[in-house]
């Protein structure tokens, strides 16, 4: 643990770890809800160790965040497909853990047992709607932060815009490619810096 407590963290790996994006990182930084340094002025922030589980333990995020390299992700949809394609072309981009449900009940026992930093969840699911699910995970104080990519082929662009009133972070319409999912899920997760995609929804 003594090498743990000597690391610092970008705004980036902050934002992951945290759930949020790396924008949120950098305005509780300005602000100076969490403490850290600059490289040099205007530089890249910085947040030590210690300062950041000060910060996550007063703010009720799960401590154990802080242990893991590895950012879990929540694939929900009730199309094989998908279900296959989207956690292949993840396990080859990134260093995720990833999991898979099909329903929207198993959805939500695999929210509340692994807590994922991102899901990325059809709208459309066979025994309920993906808004519901949406809801629920971002009600829960264990789940409020995690990034909801929504996927759909079966809504307008009217809809689309409602999104973010559910808690949806992101909306990708089907069918999409692998390399925009992969640039959507890298900013969801925080590892570009200054990247927030939530009003896009």
């Amino acid at each position: 643990m003594a090498e743990s407590k000597e690391k610092v963290f970008t705004s980036g790996e902050v934002a992951r770890i945290c759930g949020v994006s790396a924008d949120t990182v950098s305005r509780w930084f300005d602000l100076g809800q969490i403490q850290g340094y600059r490289l040099g002025p205007g530089g890249d922030r910085r947040i030590p160790y210690e300062s950041l589980r000060q910060f996550m333990a007063s703010h009720g995020i799960p401590l154990e965040r802080l242990e893991e390299d590895e950012s879990r992700i929540l694939v929900v949809d009730d199309d094989p497909y998908y279900l296959d394609i989207i956690p292949t072309a993840l396990g080859t981009a990134g260093d995720y853990k990833i999991y898979v449900a099909s329903t929207g009940f198993d959805a939500g026992s695999m929210v509340a047992e692994f807590n994922p930093h991102l899901i990325i969840l059809d709208i459309h699911l066979s025994d309920m709607d993906g808004r519901m699910v949406c809801e629920r995970v971002k009600a829960r104080p264990n789940t409020k932060n995690t990034r909801i990519l929504a996927i759909s082929g079966f809504i307008d662009d009217d809809d689309a815009k409602q999104l973010s009133e559910y808690g949806f972070d992101d909306y990708l319409k089907k069918p999409f490619s692998l390399a925009e999912l992969n640039t959507r899920v890298t900013a969801l997760l925080g590892r570009q810096a200054g990247t927030n995609r939530t009003k896009q929804a």
